[in-house]
């Protein structure tokens, strides 16, 4: 996952190479032309403080950028808001003013992370709402992070009950499933935790910021490929293949013409 790309900013010239959210092969590109803003009204008011500074200006956008694959040519819409920062030349003697525009709101919004094709459809829901919230809401996108962690628990067939000694079955929260599945896995369990804690922190304290979530979402990604589609698995059965046919003193197979 490229995090870089989730935080940079918009100019009239061009837009982040985000990966198109219908063909997933092409980029998209802004439409040129397309990025028009308006100043708000604070901001405008405020041009009458004696101490008003170019960097007091605020305005909300839109645009329109455009997969790049010709088969495909899918547009989304794009909105946010922005402001006026000021620049400084090589050599810090000169400064001029630019314009930045920060997303807030894409449709529909790009995969941020790899879902693997196999995916269960539940845990890849979720995930997509939290790609749509991380501009926007990051609490919210933790949240719906944590969603994503119960189906998999499901997925990965943790129980979601137990038996007490009374014979009767409670429901197990998710800090119990996932200490259920550190004991086959501690590692990655633990990595799993990692994003539950996150997730509560963003239904209680609204203390998240956009780089905790392109953290989990790093996280969740290098678990799905390891849980769903076993790569480390697939790669050391492929690495085994190739040593027991090439190192020394290997048996060859004789070809067959």
């Amino acid at each position: 996952m490229n995090r870089l790309l989730w935080t940079q900013t918009i100019s009239k010239k061009s837009s982040p190479p985000w990966p198109c959210s219908s063909c997933r092969e092409g980029t998209f590109r802004l439409v040129p032309g397309s990025l028009i803003y308006q100043e708000t009204v604070w901001s405008k008011r405020a041009r009458n403080h004696e101490e008003w500074d170019p960097d007091w200006i605020t305005f909300s956008f839109t645009a329109w950028v455009k997969c790049d694959n010709s088969a495909c040519g899918e547009e989304v819409a794009v909105a946010g808001d922005g402001g006026i920062e000021t620049d400084y030349d090589d050599e810090g003697a000169g400064s001029f003013h630019a314009e930045y525009c920060s997303p807030r709101f894409c449709s529909p919004m790009p995969d941020i992370i790899e879902i693997p094709g196999n995916c269960p459809p539940k845990v890849a829901s979720e995930l997509r709402v939290a790609f749509a919230l991380f501009w926007s809401d990051p609490s919210g996108a933790a949240n719906h992070i944590r969603v994503a962690l119960e189906a998999l628990m499901s997925h990965l067939r943790i129980r979601e009950r137990r038996k007490t000694d009374k014979g009767k079955f409670v429901k197990l929260n998710l800090h119990q499933r996932i200490e259920l599945f550190r004991e086959a896995d501690l590692i990655i369990g633990n990595q799993l935790m990692a994003l539950k804690w996150l997730g509560n922190t963003g239904s209680h304290d609204g203390g998240v910021i956009q780089n905790d979530v392109l953290a989990a979402f790093e996280i969740i990604e290098h678990a799905l490929l390891e849980l769903i589609e076993q790569r480390s698995k697939r790669l050391a059965a492929l690495a085994s293949g190739l040593e027991k046919k090439h190192r020394p003193g290997a048996k060859k197979h004789k070809l067959p013409f």
